[in-house]
């Protein structure tokens, strides 16, 4: 083989290695295995090459004249380049996102050391002020352990001052007028007529008042009206009350409901200073029907709507005092 042909097949094994592997070095040894040369021949005739060889230079210097070589040369070079820049943008993205990721991890850390700082700081303080909020609980707990134990002392003085106010109950100073509307119930049964049984309960309310006024000291009685509504039991409302010393107390069971009778009763009791009235007062129509169905089946259904309809008692009407008291079954 020529000098100049083995020269051409060096040229173009390196143009192969180019375009297959890019400007990278080839060994003098395996270019001169390939082109059937020893690696002195190469050293001594063809060390011109070396450069190309060794990926210093570009081939295509060689190939100025030969424009098939040279263009496929720089087609493969661009698409080379191509691909670098793909690499390069995909390692550049993959690099940024791995910073983004370092600095967040980093500033992540760094806010955690912050939070579990501030948290801890806070923690302290709020430690630091709940310790000082059971020390002052603990002190207003003391306090009011002390007060209500003063409180105590003082219920214990005041109820037995309040027991002290009220003497025993005796036929002297406890008496009860409870009506006997025995003749109004037997008129109004004969006779249905609603005006008969107001008649008779006339009479027994009237004599009531006129035992009362006949009391020698009118100024030591204290009068309490139980307005009966029907509803609850008289004997039980006067069982829970007491008279006050050196008083007589007089309870009547007086069913009157209109204002203008009410006041001529009280006009009729003067000058007797001290008259109050209690009413007793349910919500529960199941309790007072059912109050009315055992205890008070002969009252005419004409008085019970007068109870029902009447208006509660002022003390403009000239009371001492008004005491509207619930009901409870059993009452």
């Amino acid at each position: 083989m020529s000098s100049q042909a083995t020269r051409d097949k060096l040229i173009s094994i390196i143009k192969e290695h180019q375009l297959s592997h890019g400007q990278t070095k080839l060994p003098v040894l395996k270019l001169a295995v390939l082109a059937g040369i020893s690696r002195q021949a190469f050293n001594r005739y063809y060390d011109d090459l070396k450069a190309y060889s060794t990926g210093k230079e570009s081939i295509a210097k060689l190939l100025v004249d030969d424009n098939a070589s040279l263009s496929e040369i720089i087609e493969n070079n661009e698409a080379r380049i191509y691909r670098l820049e793909q690499e390069i943008a995909s390692i550049n993205a993959a690099h940024q996102a791995e910073l983004e990721s370092v600095i967040l991890n980093h500033t992540t850390t760094l806010m955690n050391n912050d939070i579990i700082a501030f948290n801890a700081n806070q923690l302290s303080s709020t430690l630091t002020n709940q310790s000082n909020h059971n020390a002052f609980m603990r002190k207003r707990l003391t306090e009011l352990e002390v007060t209500n134990a003063k409180l105590t002392i003082d219920a214990v003085t005041a109820s037995s001052a309040s027991s002290s106010a009220f003497s025993e109950k005796s036929d002297k100073n406890f008496i009860t007028f409870d009506l006997d509307l025995t003749l109004a119930k037997k008129s109004y049964a004969l006779s249905k007529n609603f005006s008969t049984y107001e008649d008779a309960k006339d009479l027994a309310i009237t004599k009531a008042i006129s035992d009362i006024r006949k009391f020698p000291t009118p100024e030591s009685l204290d009068i309490i009206f139980f307005q009966d509504k029907y509803i609850s039991d008289f004997s039980l409302f006067c069982s829970r009350l007491s008279p006050r010393h050196d008083r007589t107390l007089i309870i009547v069971r007086l069913p009157i409901y209109s204002r203008e009778e009410i006041q001529i009763i009280l006009k009729d009791m003067h000058p007797l200073a001290s008259v109050a009235i209690h009413v007793p007062h349910s919500s529960s129509d199941a309790i007072i029907s059912a109050k009315r169905k055992f205890s008070f089946r002969d009252i005419p259904e004409e008085e019970l709507q007068d109870a029902d309809s009447a208006k509660t008692p002022l003390i403009t009407w000239g009371f001492e005092s008004v005491v509207v008291s619930k009901i409870r079954q059993g009452d």
